[in-house]
């Protein structure tokens, strides 16, 4: 793959990562149901649906990716994305909200490895994978840039209303699977067309599960990630409904979960500066920043409740693109995606267990 096609290529990846994280109906999904008067607990709940959802779809999805194509899995995620919106903005009741919830999860489920795997691919193919490092990086940034400019309009999907703002995420994701159209598949992908459909998901499925058995770092790796994950998920999540409980006027909350997630771009920066900072020390700092972060929010102090989400979203950033580089440069390009998606089944699977702890903690 030439030098401009490579460029086009990430071009389309971060147009699309932009997209997936700009609508403010995703971000302001927990202020939408309590504004609908579900309560934290429900907010819980929901979150748990997402997770159970995650756990059950995340390796299958993965094994789509590497069976059938990481781009119709993009291009997949997209269709999710667009039911998730119709269900939740047409259809009441709070089983509506869990059935767009794992339509939602699906979204993510197919995205999660398939991203990471075509562009780590296509550094590969054209032996430049020194660059992923700079790409990840990049890559993490435009996800905070997005999903911090939808979190600073969060109000305003408030005001336009469930239904309208959910029009909208609908409208994003059509758009974005216009872009996914023009991705070019990776060769390690193109080579299996000729095989049978059973010899694929034989290959994928013998392939992934023999290299996770013999390698217990890999585990270690995935499951430290998920844990400083799932604290700066949940933290950034609740604070939408518990910062207005500090007395701060309504306007300012989208700007303070900005500021929030513009921790996780510093966070990206700061990645490419400690490659040499083993992956255990870099742990041990960010579950420490993370925790504190956590503490924070009990203080019921807005500046210092706004402090602790954007370490914890640094702490975040920072620790899962060391994660998701060592994991690349790791595992083998035919089983990329499936493999890649064990990390997100990994935190499904701690996210069951703290979401609805999370909801009943924060709800105190």
């Amino acid at each position: 793959m030439s030098k401009n096609n490579i460029n086009r290529q990430l071009g389309l990846l971060y147009i699309s990562n932009f997209m997936f994280n700009i609508s403010i109906a995703g971000a302001a999904w927990v202020l939408l149901l309590v504004s609908d008067g579900y309560s934290l607990v429900r907010v819980g709940f929901a979150e748990t649906v997402f997770h159970i959802t995650s756990l059950i779809a995340e390796i299958p999805s993965g094994m789509f990716a590497d069976v059938f194509g990481r781009k119709k899995s993009l291009i997949l995620s997209c269709v999710m994305s667009m039911l998730s919106a119709l269900v939740r903005g047409f259809v009441p009741g709070f089983a509506a909200v869990c059935v767009s919830v794992g339509f939602a999860a699906l979204s993510y489920n197919f995205i999660s490895g398939s991203d990471s795997a075509i562009a780590y691919d296509t550094f590969l193919e054209a032996g430049q994978t020194d660059r992923y490092d700079r790409y990840i990086s990049t890559q993490t940034a435009v996800y905070r840039i997005s999903n911090g400019i939808a979190t600073l309009f969060a109000g305003a999907a408030v005001i336009m209303g469930n239904r309208n703002a959910q029009i909208l995420s609908l409208a994003i994701s059509a758009v974005n699977m216009v872009f996914l159209l023009f991705l070019r598949e990776n060769k390690v992908i193109l080579k299996k067309a000729g095989d049978s459909l059973g010899k694929r998901i034989k290959d994928v499925y013998k392939g992934s599960f023999s290299f996770l058995k013999g390698n217990k770092k890999v585990a270690g790796l995935i499951f430290r990630n998920a844990l400083v994950g799932g604290i700066d998920v949940l933290l950034l999540f609740f604070l939408q409904a518990k910062l207005p409980m500090t007395g701060i006027p309504d306007w300012t909350l989208g700007p303070l979960l900005f500021i929030m997630s513009m921790g996780g771009i510093l966070g990206a920066l700061a990645a490419r500066k400690v490659k040499k900072v083993t992956l255990g020390k870099l742990f041990i700092f960010c579950i420490t920043l993370a925790l504190l972060g956590l503490i924070s929010e009990f203080t019921g102090v807005w500046y210092l409740m706004t402090a602790g989400g954007f370490f914890t979203a640094f702490a975040d950033d920072l620790i899962q693109i060391r994660s998701d580089i060592a994991l690349n440069r790791m595992v083998p390009a035919e089983q990329r995606a499936t493999l890649i998606s064990v990390n997100s089944f990994c935190f499904s699977v701690l996210m069951i267990f703290m979401s609805p702890l999370a909801g009943f903690i924060f709800s105190l």
